[in-house]
């Protein structure tokens, strides 16, 4: 198709939102290729050089784990040397394991699996492995250190059916390869060969305005970028300490800040894993806000790198496909901010004014809170998430009192005016 004409319509995109409004693992063809939604989950990690040559091994044995769970799906694989793909179970294709013993530290690792006989299709279920060399991974200057990756797809149906399954196998990989981030959630599924990215950063801007939970995740472009900061997370999340450390705040502060019932949060050796409600969503923006992520994204804004690279391809001259420029990029990175007019001001607000929306299931407010030393936002009683409780008034404006509470972080919730 040449990038002097539209990848897909307006009425394209208006059934790919309704489509995905059902069902959140749908997908558009347009006769040359099929790209969609799909449910993921990206570990971003540094390695010990010194013990390259085990990471290598410890990759194959994470992508034979995976195999096996999903239930050996995979129809093509790519050669870790030359990157071309093959048939898999191809001759032309080498042991991983021996291949990986072989693998030198100044060389890239990478390889691939996908269920997708069409290259340039989004797969429904794929493994991309990908090692960055010893002196990418080593950088004196921390900012400028690369992310190695291994990024996930799988069928929403069988994720539905196979949950603690997979969260037994994130939680084992995360103990094994001690990453920095970790992100699970929804985006589109990039499809194994490069060259697509092109129109799966259209499909983004034309969705990412229709969906709150709608993550970008492009480990290509963003493994440097990852150096430098976090991303806001939409559902599940490794805040390692690390990180965590960067944010001055201990585990117990963490898990008092987010402290909600329906936000999950396992504790393991390298950081706290934190899943915001039972499921991933996409969260139409006519819903309005999502409270979870609102929640997570302000205590993690500190460590968040609003200009973080997120696509890989950028807008040329003449091209009619709108993708992200950096001023919108911005407003993205920053959707789940109080003062966020991301996708617009009036679509933040959830409906109040009857209509149609009359019938839809009665909503829960969303919980106002606040830190300690922040300006109070609205003017009543607040009450201190501590142990004793304590209430106070505040008006708007004022700062929130510290209570020096046992757990090191004062958070208020609002009570009533």
């Amino acid at each position: 198709m040449s990038t002097t004409e539209r990848f897909f319509t307006a009425e394209d995109v208006e059934g790919m939102v309704a489509d995905l409004k059902e069902w959140p693992n749908m997908s558009c063809d347009d006769g040359n290729q099929d790209l969609g939604v799909s449910p993921f989950t990206t570990f971003y990690f540094l390695y010990n050089t010194k013990h390259h040559l085990d990471t290598s091994v410890l990759m194959v044995g994470i992508h034979e784990e995976f195999e096996r769970l999903t239930g050996n799906p995979y129809l093509i694989g790519t050669h870790p040397d030359s990157e071309r793909p093959h048939p898999y179970g191809s001759k032309r294709l080498p042991v991983l394991r021996e291949f990986a013993r072989k693998t030198r530290k100044t060389d890239y690792f990478a390889f691939n699996f996908t269920d997708q006989k069409k290259h340039n299709s989004s797969p429904s279920t794929a493994g991309y492995f990908w090692k960055m060399r010893d002196h990418m991974n080593d950088d004196p200057e921390p900012s400028n250190r690369d992310y190695s990756s291994i990024q996930f797809y799988y069928r929403w149906s069988w994720w539905k059916d196979n949950k603690n399954a997979w969260r037994q196998f994130v939680l084992e990989t995360m103990e094994k390869l001690k990453p920095d981030q970790v992100y699970s959630g929804f985006s589109m599924a990039n499809p194994l060969a490069f060259g697509t990215r092109s129109a799966v950063t259209v499909w983004e801007r034309s969705l990412a305005p229709r969906f709150f939970g709608l993550d970008i995740d492009y480990p290509f472009s963003m493994s440097g970028s990852l150096a430098d900061g976090i991303r806001p997370p939409t559902w599940g999340f490794l805040l390692s300490d690390t990180w965590r450390e960067k944010l001055d705040l201990s585990r117990d502060q963490i898990k008092l800040g987010l402290q909600h019932p329906q936000i999950r949060i396992d504790e393991l050796d390298s950081g706290l894993w934190i899943e915001l409600g039972e499921e991933p969503a996409l969260y139409p923006v006519e819903d309005g806000v999502p409270e979870l992520p609102a929640l997570l994204n302000k205590l993690l804004k500190p460590i968040r790198d609003d200009h973080m690279a997120l696509l890989g391809f950028g807008q040329w001259d003449g091209d009619p496909n709108e993708r992200f420029n950096d001023a919108d990029s911005l407003r993205w990175m920053r959707r789940f901010d109080a003062d966020s007019d991301w996708p617009s001001a009036e679509l933040r607000q959830r409906r109040d004014d009857g209509g149609p929306d009359d019938t839809a299931p009665a909503q829960e407010p969303l919980e106002l809170r606040a830190y300690a030393s922040e300006a109070c936002p609205q003017a009543g009683q607040w009450q201190a998430l501590d142990i004793p409780p304590q209430t106070r008034r505040f008006e708007q404006g004022e700062i929130m009192s510290n209570l020096d509470s046992a757990y090191g972080l004062t958070v208020w919730r609002f009570l009533n005016a």
